[in-house]
């Protein structure tokens, strides 16, 4: 049996540059993000051939099927087929988070990510972060033929808080941001998550964003250049953290014009109301429409930004530094299930 876990993430900066058709251009593509302490996990165990099926996958349904042609979770079925197995080699996979998906922060990644990490280990194969992000990249960019930008597969698979720069040729370089444990420990008290209530397809988002590319250069160019103030913001303590915060509304302005559905009324009166209890700044995560909208808050308006925004759940959260890991690695496990079972 293996189990693995994967960090959901919150982009700061950066967001539409990581698109291919963006780095195509060619044009100048970077991120900063940084990871969260909320997770996807994935159970992955063999399973013997004494049931009426190959495969079991509980996920947002259960599925029993014979084959992995059969596999109705895409992503499951992807790396199954791409990856090494046939049918004769069955699998019982389980998916749990702790959040819920299609809410902005990454988490169809990071259940990709893990499901290659989960899948790898069963073939006693370690691999590298940087293996674990570009094969993610691979199963949803090139395999499933997703829209969507290249981020959240290497974010997650890092773990951390880092400027992720993109090349043309789809090579990629991660640098963690330098910081110190006070100046991590201030962001983090600064910054409030809330659940809007509603989930959204990142893809249909992403499509309307590629299809106004050119129409939007200046505010992509612009976005880029963020991602280098963010992190000079973070890095200098000489220079006051709530700048932080102006430039994530500086950001959040820019992104509403990348295309339609990226906001809406409901997201647009929550934001508002925020900014006037006292955040600073903030965005809704991901591609936008609906999930998790954070918030830039100093510490003596938290109290009064809760108040205004107490319709919509609040969501405490830490950096998480690990990314991508494995919480337990047993095979023994698989053996004494299959001997049981055989013995039954």
């Amino acid at each position: 049996m293996i189990i693995v876990r994967t960090p959901l993430r919150i982009s700061f900066f950066g967001g539409g540059t990581d698109l291919r058709d963006w780095l195509m251009r060619p044009a100048p593509g970077a991120v900063l993000s940084t990871t969260i302490d909320k997770y996807v996990y994935v159970q992955l165990r063999k399973l013997p051939a004494l049931f009426q099926f190959n495969y079991r996958v509980a996920w947002g349904m259960l599925e029993e099927v014979n084959a992995v042609s059969q596999i109705q979770n895409p992503v499951v079925r992807a790396v199954l087929e791409h990856y090494g197995v046939n049918d004769r080699t069955g699998y019982e996979i389980i998916y749990n988070a702790d959040l819920p998906s299609r809410s902005g922060l990454g988490s169809s990644s990071a259940f990709t990510v893990s499901m290659l990490n989960a899948l790898m280990g069963d073939q006693g194969k370690l691999c590298s972060k940087r293996i674990l992000a570009s094969e993610a990249i691979r199963v949803e960019r090139d395999l499933l033929k997703e829209a969507g930008g290249l981020q959240d597969q290497i974010a997650t698979a890092y773990g951390g808080c880092n400027r992720i720069d993109f090349d043309s040729n789809g090579d990629f370089s991660v640098a963690p941001v330098r910081l110190s444990n006070a100046r991590r420990s201030a962001l983090e008290s600064r910054l409030m998550l809330f659940f809007t209530g509603f989930t959204r397809s990142a893809s249909d988002v992403e499509a309307a964003k590629t299809k106004n590319i050119g129409a939007r250069q200046s505010e992509l160019m612009r976005l880029y250049e963020i991602v280098g103030e963010g992190q000079t913001i973070l890095e200098d303590e000489s220079t006051p953290l709530d700048a932080f915060g102006r430039l994530l509304h500086e950001t959040w302005t820019l992104k509403r014009t990348l295309a339609e559905g990226v906001s809406n009324c409901a997201v647009d009166e929550a934001y508002e109301a925020a900014r006037a209890a006292g955040a600073l700044g903030g965005k809704l995560l991901g591609a936008g429409g609906g999930g998790f909208l954070m918030m830039y808050v100093p510490p003596e308006k938290a109290l009064s930004v809760r108040a205004a925004m107490s319709k919509l759940a609040h969501v405490p959260i830490k950096m998480d530094r690990e990314g991508a890991s494995v919480v337990l690695y047993a095979p023994e496990l698989d053996d004494n299930y299959l001997r049981a079972l055989a013995c039954a």
